[in-house]
C-alpha cells in the first residue's frame, strides 16, 4: 500500500522529505496521524483544496500557526503582522473585493521587505559577534567582553528570527493573493469549465508550494534563540495544532 501511495503522491509533485515518510505508513491518514512536520502537513492540505472554503480553512491554519510563531519575539516589523492580518482577513472572507489581490500583494511586498532588513541586520550583528568572541578573554567564560559577546549572539538570533518571520508573514500573504486568483477565476468560469480553476490554483509551484514555504519559515521561527529542526519537540507541537484544525485530506 506504501508503494501505491508513494506513486499517487509522487504524481503530485510531492516533496521528497514527505515521499520518504509515507514509506513507513500504511495509508494516507496514518501517515498524517504520525508526520511531525506542519509544513508537509499543510502543503498536502493546500495541495489537494479543491473550493474556496478549503483553501480558507488551510489559510487559517497557516496564519495560526505565524501568530504562534510570532509569540515572545522581540523583533517583529510591523509589516510582518501587516502581511499576516492580510492574510487573516482574506480566510475570513472579510476582506473587500475590490482591490483585496493588490492589498495581499503589497502586504507581500512589505514583508518582503522586512525580511531583507532583518537580513542586513543579522548580519551586521554577527559580524560584532563574531569579533566580541575573538577578542575575548577565553580563560575567563564570565568576563565583561565574553557578555558582550553572548549578547551580541543573542540579538543575531533574534534578527535571524525576525527575517524568518517575515519570510513566513509574506508566504502566506503570497498564498492568499493565489488563492484570491483561484476564486476569481472560479467565479468566471462558473457555467463553463469550472475544473480549470482548481487545477490552475493546485499546481505544485503556485498555491500549495506558498503555504508549504510559510509554514516551513514559520516552523523555524518558533523555537526562540534558535531555528527549530524538523521533528523537534516544537515542530511536533505545531504538526498536532494543524492535525486539530484540519481533517487528513482525501486523495480521491
Amino acid at each position: 500500500m506504501g508503494t501505491e501511495l508513494q506513486v499517487r503522491l509522487t504524481g503530485l509533485s510531492a516533496p521528497g522529505p514527505l515521499l520518504d515518510l509515507v514509506q513507513s505508513q500504511p495509508d494516507l491518514e496514518s501517515w498524517w496521524k504520525a508526520c511531525p512536520s506542519p509544513e508537509l502537513l499543510l502543503w498536502l492540505a493546500a495541495r489537494l483544496c479543491t473550493t474556496d472554503q478549503q483553501r480558507r480553512v488551510v489559510l487559517s491554519c497557516l496564519a495560526e500557526l505565524n501568530r504562534r510563531a510570532q509569540h515572545g519575539a522581540r523583533r517583529i516589523d510591523p509589516r510582518t503582522g501587516q502581511a499576516v492580518a492580510a492574510a487573516e482577513a482574506w480566510a475570513r472572507g472579510s476582506a473587500s473585493d475590490e482591490g483585496r489581490l493588490d492589498q495581499l500583494l503589497a502586504a507581500e511586498r512589505g514583508a518582503l521587505a522586512a525580511a531583507a532588513a532583518a537580513d542586513v541586520q543579522a548580519t551586521e550583528i554577527n559580524a560584532r559577534a563574531r569579533a566580541l568572541f575573538r577578542c575575548a578573554p577565553r580563560a575567563r567564560a564570565a568576563s565583561f567582553s565574553n557578555s558582550r559577546a553572548l549578547g551580541a549572539l543573542a540579538d543575531w538570533r533574534e534578527a535571524d528570527r525576525a527575517r524568518r518571520l517575515a519570510l513566513a508573514a509574506a508566504a502566506a500573504a503570497r498564498a492568499a493573493a493565489e488563492a484570491a486568483r483561484a476564486e476569481a477565476r472560479g467565479s468566471a468560469e462558473a457555467g463553463s469549465d469550472g475544473d480549470s480553476a482548481v487545477l490552475a490554483a493546485n499546481q505544485p509551484d503556485g498555491w500549495a508550494a506558498s503555504v508549504g514555504e510559510s509554514a516551513g519559515y514559520a516552523a523555524s521561527a518558533l523555537a526562540p534563540g534558535r531555528p527549530a529542526k524538523p521533528g523537534d519537540r516544537t515542530a511536533r507541537h505545531a504538526a498536532r495544532l494543524v492535525r486539530r484544525r484540519l481533517p487528513c485530506p482525501q486523495l480521491d
